[in-house]
């Protein structure tokens, strides 16, 4: 709740520029500007002219409200916002409070959060209808969450954040609507949460913990303007009746915002991790990820990896012999092409043009396939990887192809492996029932591999539908 009470404030700044001093009847403007986007029956919006600023408030107590019937109650701090004409389109904004928010839905959530600091300050741009600059730091965040869903017990969570700041930027892109930049950084994770008893497993209590975490995210040609007078649009159609009476609306509204956005990049690393369970600690000292996704483009591209450095595992938990087989390092990377979600958006929004939108049958779902699949099929990529450990590598990239079509996959990988002297010497420790089997498939293993000084290469190739060999060596279908 208190980041959708955030996410509003951009929202509350689409007006034209004021003249100073403020004024009673421009804040009564404004306050009718804003339920524009909010709705007129909202009524969570208030603008006093205070000097040469407004005071807004945003209090959702009211929507709290219109919730009651189905059981929802509770309470959420009123966010005072301060906003200042600039005089050339732009606006200060500035809040800081604290926040407290305690949400409950009987047998669907319990929730309560607090921050016992939080500023903001930026500055929005009308023209852009984005923060040109904008900063914000928390100290003291608490939340306590409970989940509730049938047939299994009630699950809490516990999260605790030290502090934490965010800072962006924005400018006019190119090609329409803006490029933006934001940086996340916090200290001081504490999260506790107990697994469900299920199936005659107990309960497990499990505590994890971060030193430091932080992410920056990018992205290009966001459609901000478009997508606020998309939220208007849904706003003025607030019930049934009145949507479905101006589908051509919501059609143009929706197809003015395309493609919504360009590209959205996000990296973020948490070091420090350690995760306590009953059977010990494992601990993690660098954990990343990343992420690279295109709106509604042509050229569809979707690619997701994360990488963990330093990993230890409770003491005990894996014998002294296996130990030198444990991997310290990983890094995995995937990424999806060959689809088009602007052919397939326009498709979707074809739709609209029906007497009843929701009435499409195999036909239209069969267009909508093969608009968002022009080739058919979708292609996989492995990106290069490896799983390290002290005296091994393992590295692995490869792609595959897959259809809704397609009976089996097909594609071609390469796997190498450098240090096998070092695993099999561990296996030497092993227990002789389990050293006899893992032996038999690292013979197996090395028998199809290709050797390269100390390196062990396994080149797969499923390139023909129903085959695969390995380094040349049919193991199914014709080669």
């Amino acid at each position: 709740m208190k980041k959708l009470v955030l996410a509003l404030v951009p929202f509350l700044l689409a007006t034209p520029a004021l003249a100073n001093p403020a004024s009673p009847e421009e804040a009564d403007h404004l306050t009718q500007v804003f339920q524009t986007y909010l709705g007129a029956g909202a009524n969570v919006i208030s603008v006093v002219a205070n000097g040469d600023v407004y005071d807004l408030t945003v209090d959702v107590q009211p929507l709290i409200a219109m919730g009651m019937d189905a059981g929802l109650a509770g309470t959420v701090t009123p966010i005072a916002v301060q906003l200042a004409d600039n005089g050339d389109g732009t606006w200060g904004v500035s809040l800081e409070q604290a926040i407290s928010i305690d949400l409950s839905m009987p047998q669907v959530l319990d929730l309560k959060e607090e921050v016992a600091s939080f500023s903001f300050t930026g500055t929005f741009d009308e023209t852009l209808m984005a923060f040109t600059e904008a900063q914000s730091a928390f100290s003291g965040l608490t939340l306590v969450e409970t989940i509730y869903a049938p047939d299994v017990p009630p699950q809490t969570i516990e999260m605790a954040l030290d502090s934490g700041t965010l800072e962006s930027t924005a400018s006019a892109a190119a090609a329409g609507g803006t490029d933006f930049q934001a940086t996340f950084a916090a200290e001081g994770l504490t999260e506790t949460m107990t697994t469900p008893e299920l199936d005659g497993q107990p309960a497990m209590p499990i505590t994890i913990k971060a030193e430091s975490l932080s992410q920056t995210l990018t992205g290009s040609q966001f459609m901000g303007a478009e997508m606020f007078q998309l939220a208007a649009w849904f706003s003025a159609h607030a019930d049934d009746a009145s949507l479905a009476a101006d589908t051509a609306g919501l059609k143009a509204a929706l197809t003015a915002a395309l493609p919504f956005f360009d590209a959205v990049q996000a990296t973020g690393t948490a070091t420090m991790l350690s995760v306590d369970t009953p059977m010990g600690a494992l601990g993690i000292e660098e954990l990343g990820f990343a992420m690279d996704l295109t709106g509604a483009v042509p050229d569809g591209h979707f690619q997701q990896g994360f990488t963990l450095s330093g990993l230890t595992l409770p003491a005990g938990l894996v014998p002294d012999w296996a130990a030198p087989m444990l991997p310290h390092s990983l890094s995995l990377d995937v990424q999806v092409t060959d689809f088009d979600p602007a052919a397939a958006v326009t498709v979707a929004l074809s739709a609209l043009d029906l007497p009843d939108p929701s009435a499409t049958g195999p036909e239209f779902d069969a267009n909508l396939l093969t608009a968002l699949l022009p080739k058919g099929a979708v292609t996989i990529t492995l990106n290069p990887g490896a799983l390290t450990g002290v005296d091994y590598e393992l590295t692995y990239e490869g792609a595959m192809v897959m259809g809704p079509d397609m009976e089996l996959p097909t594609g071609q990988a390469t796997v190498t492996l450098t240090g096998v002297d070092a695993l099999m010497a561990a296996l030497e420790g092993a227990p002789d029932d389990m050293k006899a089997q893992a032996m038999m498939g690292f013979g197996m293993a090395q028998g199809m591999a290709k050797v390269e000084g100390d390196k062990l290469i396994w080149e797969i190739d499923a390139a023909t539908p129903g085959s695969l060999a390995i380094n040349g060596m049919p193991l199914m279908g014709g080669n």
